[in-house]
């Protein structure tokens, strides 16, 4: 059996790939929220103002009749 040995020259090349990987994760995750933050509205309201607030339900998966399971297809 064959086992390759984890030199200091393979840890050094490992670190720099991971480096690179947090960059271009970086940069994914910067790029994401410009996006996101070009359609999100800052509002302000002012004290005693009325406003409406849309409340999305809770979805539960303790209803009768239903399964939080997606159906077997085979």
């Amino acid at each position: 059996m064959n086992r390759m040995l984890i030199g200091p020259d393979m840890l050094a090349e490992m670190e720099q790939e991971m480096q690179v990987i947090n960059k271009n994760l970086k940069s994914i995750e910067d790029r994401q929220k410009t996006y996101a933050d070009q359609h999100m509205a800052f509002k302000e309201f002012q004290v005693w103002e009325h406003v409406y607030l849309r409340i999305k339900p809770k979805r539960s998966s303790l209803r009768i009749g239903s399964c939080a399971k997606p159906t077997p297809r085979y």
